[in-house]
């Protein structure tokens, strides 16, 4: 009885782990595929303009790389129970999907229109990484109920990009702001302000994330290296896991004795 319900429970907390979901894989694909169709389109008369196209390609590509990045490390400890991650994954799908042609519509209009197109791909931009951040949050929520190992390791890095997701979005959302749309005296692609906060903000994210990762990576190595660590935390989470278990069914025996003695305490006055 005892060792069927310890199966029970890690048999549970195993169940967070999710599959890589192919669909995923196709929508990225899609929208690197989209933005490559887009630079064919471009004609290239001089050197300059071939070599502006790779640069701003290289900016889109960029984008949705991190995006596909915080993604997959995400989606790997997602639970399958959770299903209201079911709508922000299609949000985020259709998002990711969109960034090339409002980004390639930004780089060749002028006017009105690139002042309208700039605010989208800003909204568009700020809404991915808000529900990275959501997703992630959830993610460590579910991990602190059902796999407390995995709060303790594999989940440092993913924890600790949380809040960063969330300002990353929150600079997109203001930059909607019409004070950030003035000339600059740099070139394009830097002739706005608006232009120069985001590759900012996007460098700074991308440092921070590789240095976290490097910086988690190390510590990981670390600890496999030390193995007698891994088994004292191993053996204590099992012997906590016993000592519940074996509280719970204790307490359940008491309650089912007072039940018992309380019939027949009701009876004897009966009687």
């Amino acid at each position: 009885m005892l060792h069927e319900q310890i199966e029970h429970k890690r048999a549970r907390r195993n169940k967070v782990r999710l599959k890589p979901d192919s669909f995923s894989d196709i929508i990225f694909g899609l929208a690197l595929s989209i933005g490559s169709l887009i630079l064919i389109q471009n004609r290239v008369l001089v050197w300059q303009s071939f070599v502006a196209n790779i640069l701003l390609f290289g900016f889109s590509f960029a984008v949705i790389a991190m995006v596909w990045l915080s993604f997959s490390e995400t989606m790997r400890y997602l639970s399958t129970e959770v299903s209201s991650v079911v709508l922000l994954n299609l949000m985020l799908f259709f998002c990711v999907v969109l960034e090339p042609y409002l980004f390639y519509t930004l780089i060749n209009s002028n006017g009105q229109l690139s002042i309208v197109t700039s605010d989208v791909f800003a909204l568009d931009l700020g809404f991915m990484f808000f529900v990275l951040g959501t997703l992630a949050s959830i993610v460590v929520k579910e991990a602190k109920r059902y796999h407390p190992n995995y709060h303790s390791n594999d989940l440092t890095l993913l924890q600790k990009m949380i809040y960063p997701r969330y300002i990353l979005a929150a600079l997109f959302l203001l930059s909607v702001d019409p004070f950030l749309w003035v000339s600059t005296l740099l070139p394009a692609p830097f002739d706005h302000l608006r232009f120069i906060l985001w590759t900012s903000s996007l460098a700074v994210f991308l440092v921070y994330y590789m240095k976290v990762s490097i910086f988690h990576t190390e510590k990981k190595l670390n600890s496999k290296a030390n193995p007698k660590n891994v088994v004292m935390t191993n053996g204590n989470h099992e012997k906590s896991l016993v000592e519940n278990t074996i509280g719970n069914l204790q307490n359940a025996v008491l309650t089912e004795s007072r039940k018992v003695g309380n019939n027949q305490e009701e009876k004897v006055q009966k009687n």
